[in-house]
């Protein structure tokens, strides 16, 4: 198993892409295997005969371990036995009975390719892959194939027999068993507490409305969330202790490493669960680029198709549930950050202006820190900043 990452030690493997005694090129993808992030593609490196396959599905492989034995040709030795995560083969079956005559031999089985946003779904919707038509390359089963087949079985249901236990239970994706290993070690060893501040949104609203109708057509309109990032960069960069992390390390001392860079991470919902992909050099970026990449990494985000190195490398990350009404939250730390940004919905409040009052849009942000790394006054001076930004010191780059 390559590296994937300095936070990834091992991964699930999910789906075998090959059989072996098949041929392969360099690059072509082998492997899915499922890591604390995303499912990531193995690739081959390099051309040739798969001799041997090395591991088998829902099998979790540590970094370094041996996936596949990739050969010239069929026919050159292995140099070294069989290594010592390898599946044995399975004994042989015991031969069937033919009345008739007897069977042609039959081509060896190749597992069927599904796509892993496919396998999530079939899982939590109860799909048996093995009845679904492939309608994408060379057979392959896409979500499409799958939303359809259950959509079918859902208009004609089964009769289930009387006999037959009723159970609530479903499988865990290994999406959410990733999910559930992350916030539980978010929780566990991360001390952390949250500042609050309410903030006047009228210079952020009108930002917002002068930059989406400056850009041309078919480009990507910046929204709240593209401004909300560039003003977050800008923050961590004249607050440094917002990326700097509490690093323990197996037989020496704990360190305090600052990432030096304003890549910001944004928490995505997808139908499979919460990835946070990261939007990067936010500190140059324009908002038209950063509404690019914001659009660009949302897609493939819902579509299953987002790579380990988009999901890696964030100082802090933003997480804004205003679309869903909600007025404010508390978001959980990531696990290797500091910092996380909480956001909701901006409502109209009355407050008072002078000798009298006024109709405010009010946007409430929370602001959750490591306390090993930003204490509470630090934290505070840094999301007063943030405020100030928001409501009209922000040098915004269009």
């Amino acid at each position: 198993m390559p590296q994937m990452g300095l936070e990834v030690t091992e991964g699930l493997v999910v789906e075998i892409l090959v059989a072996a005694g098949g041929l392969v090129a360099e690059g072509d993808p082998i492997i899915v295997l499922a890591t604390d992030k995303a499912d990531t593609e193995v690739h081959a490196p390099a051309t040739g005969v798969v001799r041997e396959i090395s591991v088998a599905i829902d099998e979790a492989v540590p970094v370094g371990a041996i996936l596949m034995v990739i050969a010239d040709s069929a026919d050159e030795p292995l140099d070294a036995p069989a290594p010592a995560n390898s599946v044995p083969e399975p004994p042989a079956p015991e031969p069937a009975v033919i009345e008739a005559e007897e069977a042609e031999p039959s081509a060896p089985a190749r597992r069927r390719r599904v796509a892993p946003i496919a396998r999530r779904a079939a899982a939590e919707l109860g799909v048996d892959l093995e009845t679904v038509t492939g309608t994408g390359p060379n057979g392959r089963v896409t979500l499409g194939d799958v939303e359809l087949a259950a959509s079918r079985a859902a208009a004609s249901p089964p009769v289930a027999s009387p006999a037959t236990p009723r159970t609530d239970s479903e499988p865990v994706t290994p999406m959410r068993r990733a999910i559930a290993r992350r916030m539980t070690m978010s929780q566990r060893d991360i001390p952390q507490y949250q500042l609050v501040r309410e903030v006047d949104a009228t210079h952020l609203t009108a930002q917002k409305q002068a930059a989406a109708s400056a850009v041309a057509k078919g480009e990507a309109k910046p929204g709240v969330n593209d401004l909300l990032v560039q003003a977050v960069a800008l923050t961590v960069e004249r607050h440094p202790i917002l990326a700097t992390i509490y690093e323990e390390r197996e037989g020496s001392d704990p360190v305090l490493r600052r990432a030096d860079s304003t890549d910001v991470g944004l928490a995505v919902a997808t139908d499979a669960g919460l990835v946070v992909p990261v939007i990067r050099a936010v500190g140059v970026a324009t908002l038209r680029e950063i509404a690019a990449e914001r659009s660009r990494l949302v897609d493939r985000a819902r579509a299953g198709n987002l790579d380990l190195a988009e999901m890696s490398g964030g100082v802090i990350s933003l997480s804004n549930l205003g679309g869903f009404g909600i007025d404010r939250f508390t978001a959980m730390v990531n696990p290797g950050q500091a910092t996380i940004v909480a956001v909701g919905r901006t409502v109209e409040r009355v407050v008072p202006r002078g000798r009298g009052t006024a109709v405010v849009p009010i946007l409430t942000v929370t602001l959750s820190c490591d306390h090993r790394t930003v204490d509470g006054a630090a934290g505070a001076a840094a999301l007063v900043e943030l405020a100030q930004l928001l409501e009209g010191d922000m040098p915004w780059r269009n």
